[in-house]
C-alpha cells in the first residue's frame, strides 16, 4: 500500500481546477511539461540552498504542484478525449526527468552523501522501469509498493523543511529511508508482475 491508493480522492479534490482547464481546452501535454518545468526549478532551488538555506522551504509547494499537475494531465486528457499512446510516453518520460531534476539537485548539496543520493536515483529509475515493464509484457502498469512517486515526493518535502531547521544531515536519513522503501517497492512490483503474467499463461 502506498499513497497511490488515495489517488481517486486526490483527483476528486482537483475537480474544481480541472473543469476550467477542460472548458478552456488546455492540452494535457501543457500540464505534463509544466510539471517537468516546475520540478527543474525545484531542483535548482534545492541545489542553490547551499548558499541560501531558505530555498529549501518552497520544496513542499513544488512537490504538491507537481503531484497535482501529474494528476490533472490524465484527468484532462480523458475528459477532452485526447488520450493517446504518445501522451503516456511523454508522461512517463517527463516523470523520470522530474525525479532526476529534484533528486539531482539534492545530490549536489555539500552535506548530502553523493553515493547515497546516486543510489536513490538509480533505484527510483529501476522501480519505475519495473512498473512499466509489467505493462510492456502484457500485464497492468504496477504502482504498488511502500515508496511510490507520491511517497518519495512527500518524504522529500518533509525532509527539506526539516533540513532548513536542523541541517542537511536530515536529508541523508531521508535518503536512507527512501533506499529501504524503494528496494521493498522494487521487490513488490517484480513479485506482482510475475504473479500477474503467470496467471495469464494458459
Amino acid at each position: 500500500m502506498n499513497l497511490y491508493a488515495i489517488k481517486p480522492r486526490f483527483q476528486q479534490a482537483l475537480r474544481s481546477i480541472e473543469r476550467p482547464l477542460v472548458r478552456r481546452r488546455v492540452h494535457p501535454d501543457v500540464l505534463t511539461l509544466s510539471a517537468l518545468g516546475l520540478s527543474i526549478l525545484g531542483g535548482v532551488s534545492i541545489a542553490a540552498s547551499r548558499w541560501q538555506p531558505w530555498l529549501l522551504l518552497p520544496v513542499p509547494a513544488v512537490v504538491f504542484l507537481r503531484l497535482a499537475l501529474n494528476a490533472l494531465d490524465g484527468m484532462v486528457a480523458k475528459d477532452l478525449d485526447v488520450a493517446r499512446p504518445w501522451g503516456e510516453v511523454l508522461n512517463e518520460f517527463s516523470d523520470r526527468l522530474s525525479d532526476l531534476a529534484l533528486f539531482g539537485g539534492l545530490a549536489t548539496l555539500p552535506g548530502v552523501s553523493l553515493p547515497l543520493a546516486a543510489s536513490v536515483i538509480a533505484l527510483m529509475m529501476l522501480a519505475s522501469y519495473a512498473g512499466i515493464l509489467s505493462k510492456a509484457a502484457g500485464g497492468p502498469r504496477q504502482y504498488g509498493g511502500l515508496m511510490g512517486k507520491a511517497d518519495r515526493m512527500l518524504l522529500l518535502a518533509a525532509a527539506s523543511v526539516a533540513a532548513f531547521f536542523a541541517g542537511p544531515w536530515v536529508l541523508d536519513y531521508a535518503l536512507l529511508l527512501m533506499t529501504a522503501g524503494i528496494l521493498a517497492t522494487l521487490a513488490a512490483r517484480l513479485r506482482k508482475t510475475y504473479a500477474d503474467l503467470k496467471s495469464r499463461v494458459k
